[in-house]
């Protein structure tokens, strides 16, 4: 019998410590999360009617981003956060509908980097611009992204105990966390590796994500039907928002979502 090989230790280098450093200010004590599965079909209408006008689809992304500026804008209390220093945190309210959307980047010595980039005043943007400003995003490099060469910067140029303070130094101070992290709402999307439902912990107070758009079983009337749906997902601060509060919000972002091609166009 053959002897097991040994594990091999691995240590992370600097920038997948620097990039962990987001890890310690999640706090799932705090967070609550709703789930719902909600019908694509206005969202599939509007992508192909858009289609047909535009010669472009806008991205089941973009119109996720849409509707919760559209939501936000309606419940403003959705849109705070607590911030500030050890003893001397308060509630900040944002006024903007500025969203961060979560951007998978290659970067060298690294195996994953999310790029947060923020989508600014979402709510005065169609889901084309909106689509169009992401792919921009998706294609830039660090010399033609100022946040994408900022942050590629912290991680792989200055010392790890360096880059971590500077990491975590938005949430002390509201003004950087304006600027470097836009306001309360952050989406992001495991759809595209075919993961349905996902329920994690983000460092901003208001999270929307949404999983895999495919064919399955829904009631319709009193019928079952197979329609294409939409897996959806809030994760909330309960400091900030209460449940029936946070459920009012959520129930509207899926209202936008379901009737799309009303709401979103």
């Amino acid at each position: 019998m053959s002897t097991p090989a040994p594990p091999e230790l691995s240590r992370p280098n600097r920038i997948s410590r620097a990039f962990w450093t987001l890890n310690h200010e999640m706090t799932a004590v705090y967070t609550v999360h709703f789930v719902r599965e909600i019908d694509a079909t206005a969202l599939d209408r509007l992508r192909r009617e858009t289609f047909e006008r535009e010669g472009e689809k806008p991205s089941y992304t973009a119109l996720v981003v849409k509707a919760a500026a559209l939501a936000l804008r309606e419940f403003p209390y959705a849109n705070r956060a607590i911030l500030g220093p050890p003893f001397f945190r308060r509630m900040v309210q944002f006024r903007n509908m500025d969203i961060t959307v979560a951007i998978e980047r290659n970067v060298p010595q690294a195996e994953a980097v999310v790029l947060a980039d923020t989508i600014l005043e979402v709510d005065g943007k169609s889901p084309l611009d909106i689509t169009r400003e992401l792919q921009t995003v998706l294609t830039a490099d660090p010399e033609t992204h100022p946040r994408w060469k900022l942050f590629s910067g912290l991680l792989s140029r200055l010392p790890v105990c360096l880059s971590r303070w500077l990491i975590r130094a938005p949430r002390y101070l509201p003004e950087q966390w304006v600027k470097h992290r836009g306001n309360a709402c952050f989406v992001n999307s495991p759809a595209k590796y075919g993961i349905d439902f996902v329920i994690a912990d983000m460092i901003w107070p208001l999270t929307v994500m949404f999983g895999w758009v495919k064919d399955r079983p829904i009631a319709v009337n009193g019928q079952v039907e197979v329609r294409r749906t939409m897996p959806l997902t809030i994760i909330f601060d309960r400091r900030i928002m209460a449940g029936a509060p946070a459920a009012h919000f959520f129930n509207r972002l899926a209202e936008i979502l379901e009737n799309a091609d009303r709401e979103l166009r």
